[in-house]
């Protein structure tokens, strides 16, 4: 099983614009489509998709706590969750026909540490992934502790602080995007060849394997060695997800009994097939496997 923890989950709002978005005017909402929302939740679609089990948990508060749980539930997901205080925050994610969105963020209620081992005394055995970003409260700065105190070392996707610490700490897998690379490195990474270099340099120095995902240029596994899986080319509805269709379908593989190079090409795959659909609740087994077919394993270096 794999038990897809978000720290901050959220009420996602899809809204799809009249209009290309224009400041200081009014827009018109077309259509509006509400989804429990989150990396991991983003993350165990994918997974169950592919035929996987795949438990949901983080912490859920005030009324749109109660609407996630009903809109995960028709969804068919299930999850462990701890009660908090406030409320569980809104993304909106405005459409108008270009090629990215505009997305609008909340912050989120507080977790405290006494939260987060409430939460965990819940969950049961299962390879442990750690989604997203991190909510407002003291967890960031007891993040080494707690990541030490797990019986197993878990995967992280996340950002800035949280993604430095988790390398330094040594996890089963981190995957940061080129930005989120950048961001921790402190300078611009502007192509994909540095991008590499500089995960190799992280990998070195930490020895954590890196998934390292590249958008439309497709990901790559970086260790001793760099693989890149390129994308299938496919026309691009809503890219949000992608990265984390990448993870979820890349741990179902290894899961699987797939070594690390298939399951990045099951990743890439399910990246792609998340980007044409328009968003993790559309993605098939089929359509993903369809993509699989045709990526192919590039050794880079």
């Amino acid at each position: 099983m794999i038990v897809a923890l978000t720290p901050n989950l959220c009420m996602d709002r899809v809204l799809h614009l009249d209009r290309p978005m224009t400041p200081h005017s009014l827009h018109r909402v077309t259509q509006v489509h509400e989804y429990a929302g989150g990396k991991g939740v983003n993350l165990a679609r994918v997974v169950r998709a592919l035929g996987g089990e795949v438990l949901l948990a983080g912490f859920l508060g005030g009324f749109n706590g109660l609407k996630f749980r009903h809109l995960m539930q028709q969804e068919g997901l299930d999850g462990v969750f701890a009660e908090v205080q406030g409320e569980t925050r809104e993304c909106q994610i405005l459409l108008d026909g270009s090629a990215h969105p505009t997305e609008v963020y909340e912050k989120g209620p507080e977790v405290q540490v006494q939260d987060w081992q409430n939460l965990l005394e819940k969950l049961p055995r299962g390879r442990l992934a750690i989604c997203g970003s991190f909510p407002p409260g003291n967890l960031l700065a007891h993040f080494p502790a707690l990541l030490h105190h797990l019986s197993e070392k878990p995967v992280v996707d996340t950002s800035g602080p949280a993604l430095s610490t988790a390398l330094a700490v040594g996890v089963r897998l981190c995957k940061p995007n080129q930005h989120e690379l950048s961001g921790i490195l402190g300078k611009d990474i502007h192509t994909v060849p540095e991008a590499f270099e500089a995960a190799l340099d992280l990998y070195q120095r930490h020895k954590t394997p890196i998934l390292l995902t590249l958008g439309e240029k497709g990901a790559a596994l970086v260790t001793n060695q760099v693989h890149h899986v390129l994308s299938p080319q496919v026309e691009a509805k809503n890219p949000i997800g992608a990265g984390d269709s990448l993870l979820g379908a890349y741990l179902w593989a290894t899961e699987q009994g797939y070594g690390p190079e298939d399951a990045l090409r099951w990743g890439v795959a399910a990246g792609a097939e998340c980007a044409r659909k328009g968003g993790t609740a559309f993605v098939t087994r089929a359509g993903i496997t369809e993509l699989y077919q045709q990526t192919r394993l590039l050794q880079a270096f």
